[in-house]
């Protein structure tokens, strides 16, 4: 019995296991790389290697399990979703960036637009969906998502991803790389986000597109900077937290915990053959 076959039977009898396993020991790759063999090497090429983790685990852990590789990369061309998807997606990200700004104008601030260099926008938006954080989808959302549903309820599969997400951006928080708040304020903002992603993702089907176009949408620089009268509250939390939050249970009581769709029903895993499917419905919550 070689190595691959071996490897084959553990992830036939733990996937999601599989999927970590993978992901741990190419993030822990990668982060060695960073401080040694990519040292002096641009933070976009350092972000996006490492972003690719959740991708490349998933594609590794598909391949493992002898599924479809083909019917799991196939979400990327699910686009038989009503626009108004992507209309949701982006405008909660936009009014979570700018929600500070918003309510500083409403409070009487000094508010610069923009607050960023123009081309910055277009910029961040096309090398995340392109190249870096939105292809993480194809494993969170993509792949593990839909696995955990299958045991737990939508929302705290949402939840558990959403702490799994925060702590695997941890290497990079340390390394410098990227603009993060405080730790704690990063890890509430990330798991209600990951509930708002969650629910677009069973909410439309299945259609990773729209979740990735969010997740881009989210890592735009603000369009205003305000100063001045600005509520307390935001130097306990910031903007774009608050926002989420409030849309996260929003979500949670419009759809239900359940399955985080009105109709009740979830996708189904992406590249599964018919004989994985379990054959019991879906555990009660």
């Amino acid at each position: 019995m070689n190595v691959v076959t071996i490897l084959k039977r553990r992830a036939s009898d733990r996937p999601v296991g599989t999927f970590l396993g993978v992901l741990v020991m190419y993030s822990a790759a990668i982060t060695a790389a960073i401080y040694t063999l990519l040292e002096g090497a641009s933070p976009i090429l350092r972000v996006t290697i490492y972003a690719w983790g959740p991708m490349i685990s998933a594609g590794i852990t598909v391949w493992l399990l002898n599924e479809s590789v083909r019917d799991w990369l196939g979400q990327l061309r699910n686009l038989k979703v009503n626009p108004r998807w992507y209309v949701v997606g982006i405008g909660i990200m936009m009014i979570g960036t700018e929600f500070e700004t918003i309510i500083g104008l409403i409070s009487g601030a000094d508010v610069t637009v923009p607050a960023a260099p123009p081309m910055a926008y277009i910029r961040n938006f096309l090398i995340t969906f392109f190249i870096a954080g939105a292809l993480e989808e194809l494993g969170w959302r993509g792949f593990l998502q839909p696995r955990l549903q299958q045991q737990f309820t939508a929302l705290w599969t949402s939840v558990g991803i959403g702490a799994l997400w925060g702590l695997w951006h941890v290497p990079m928080i340390l390394a410098g790389l990227g603009d993060f708040t405080v730790f704690w304020e990063y890890m509430l903002n990330i798991i209600v986000m990951s509930i708002i992603l969650g629910w677009l993702y069973n909410s439309t089907n299945a259609a990773l597109p729209v979740v990735m176009v969010t997740h881009a949408s989210h890592n735009m620089p603000p369009i205003g900077s305000p100063t001045g009268n600005i509520p307390g509250i935001f130097n306990a939390l910031s903007g774009d937290a608050i926002f989420y939050v409030l849309c996260a249970s929003l979500i949670t009581v419009y759809a239900g915990s359940q399955t985080l769709t009105r109709d009740g029903t979830l996708p189904t895993v992406p590249g599964q053959l018919k004989a994985h499917l379990p054959v019991s419905g879906r555990s009660a919550e």
